[in-house]
């Protein structure tokens, strides 16, 4: 996308890389592995730098990563929108994760726009007779390893199931054009869970769960075309967001 930043954003353009690190964010514990493993280059979904920055000092935390990174000559490599608009990628590997079959875009690029295979989302079927709405959220759930899952609506039966890894509520529509009894993606706005369809589950799994299959992806994906290089996934969960389960005390019931 014109407004994203991608590809080398840090880094010697020439520099030797013999071992690569991949992640979803870059953040001060992912630079430090980095650091700790020997790590050449890093291979992160969401650019660091973004948008554009006046100045690099110690005193952000983008701007100590930045350092640790230029210090110990580890480059870094941001692959986003152009990441979500490729074919098996980052909604690809999310539909592959919870089991759809048949994946294809659930917006394929205009013609006149790319001449590549790109598009945005991915929509696919489950098996056989699909599933009813509470085992597709329990297979979200184990799918993704959830704590917990936002949703609206209700789907009597899940047979055809669209997503998109990230914020991806502005397809909703296209999904339910397409026929799909499910949508699944993630920082969906209050406002954004009403909707008129009849028999649609939107369900928000959240913007990191639904992204960080693809760094594991990134590796394989690496690996394989690279194979003299040593390619390690981070060991770092990123997800700046967490979740508080509160306890309850039980109400009495009441007595006759």
């Amino acid at each position: 996308m014109d407004y994203d930043n991608v590809g080398l954003l840090i880094g010697d353009p020439a520099a030797e890389v013999d071992k690569i690190l991949t992640c979803l964010d870059m953040t001060p514990d992912v630079a430090h592995e980095a650091v700790r493993i020997g790590a050449d280059l890093i291979v992160a979904h969401h650019p660091l730098i973004f948008p554009k920055i006046t100045r690099i000092n110690a005193d952000t935390e983008q701007g100590r990563i930045i350092y640790t990174l230029i210090q110990h000559n580890v480059g870094l490599i941001a692959a986003h929108t152009n990441l979500d608009a490729a074919r098996n990628g980052v909604s690809f590997v999310l539909a592959d994760r919870i089991g759809l079959e048949n994946i294809d875009f659930l917006e394929p690029a205009e013609p006149e726009g790319s001449d590549e295979d790109t598009g945005m989302g991915a929509i696919g079927t489950l098996a056989g007779d699909g599933l009813s709405q509470e085992a597709f959220l329990q297979r979200l759930g184990d799918a993704l390893s959830l704590e917990a899952i936002r949703f609206s609506g209700t789907a009597e039966r899940i047979t055809k199931v669209a997503v998109c890894g990230g914020a991806g509520v502005f397809l909703a529509e296209k999904a339910i054009e397409s026929g799909a009894q499910a949508f699944v993606t993630g920082d969906i706005k209050y406002h954004d869970y009403f909707t008129e369809a009849e028999s649609f589950l939107l369900a928000d799994v959240g913007h990191y769960e639904s992204e960080v299959p693809i760094v594991e992806t990134l590796r394989d994906r690496i690996s394989e075309a690279f194979g003299a290089l040593e390619v390690v996934a981070t060991g770092v969960n990123t997800n700046a967001m967490k979740i508080f389960i509160p306890e309850h005390p039980q109400q009495s019931q009441p007595t006759e």
